[in-house]
Formats: C-alpha cells, sequence, structure tokens
C-alpha cells in the first residue's frame, strides 16, 4: 500500500486519467472515483516492456555487482540508458 501511494504522489503533476491494473483488490480500493481498468490486458504490455528494458540492458535487472555489465556510476547507468531508449524509441 504505501508503494501504491508513493507511485500516485509521483504521478500526481501528470494529471493521470485512466488508470489500468490487474485485479489486485488494494487498487480498486485506492482507485474509487477515478477513471479504473482492470484487464491484464494493457498491464501485460507494460510488463512485457519492462522485460525488454532489463533483457537488453542487463545492468538494470541485477543487484550488486553480479555481472561486468554493473557499473557503480549511476551518472553512467544514466548515460546508457538514456542512449537505449533514444535509439529503440525515438530513431
Amino acid at each position: 500500500m504505501a508503494t501504491l501511494g508513493r507511485l500516485m504522489s509521483l504521478l500526481s503533476p501528470f494529471d493521470v486519467v485512466i488508470w489500468m491494473t490487474d485485479g489486485w483488490p488494494l487498487y480498486e480500493s485506492r482507485l474509487k472515483g477515478k477513471l479504473h481498468v482492470i484487464s491484464k490486458r494493457y498491464t501485460q504490455r507494460i510488463e512485457r516492456h519492462n522485460l525488454n528494458l532489463r533483457q537488453h540492458l542487463a545492468r538494470l535487472g541485477r543487484q550488486g555487482r553480479k555481472s561486468l555489465s554493473f557499473s557503480k556510476s549511476v551518472e553512467l547507468h544514466d548515460k546508457v540508458i538514456g542512449h537505449y531508449l533514444n535509439i529503440k524509441h525515438y530513431q
């Protein structure tokens, strides 16, 4: 519940109109009065996209230095991820 509250706080400046979630009961109680669609159809697409990111950028899925693709520099992570997104989504 705390995670959902933090997420909603982060998204509040963006005036989210439609909330698409799976059938977890907590979502329904927290999103009362909002346009809320319960369907795996839309969440599956988002989760697939997240999986692709983790597979293409091994550094996203690792906790700690378990591979050579992990960097201690947050700045380097941001640059690599930004470069990847630029190539995959904007070219």
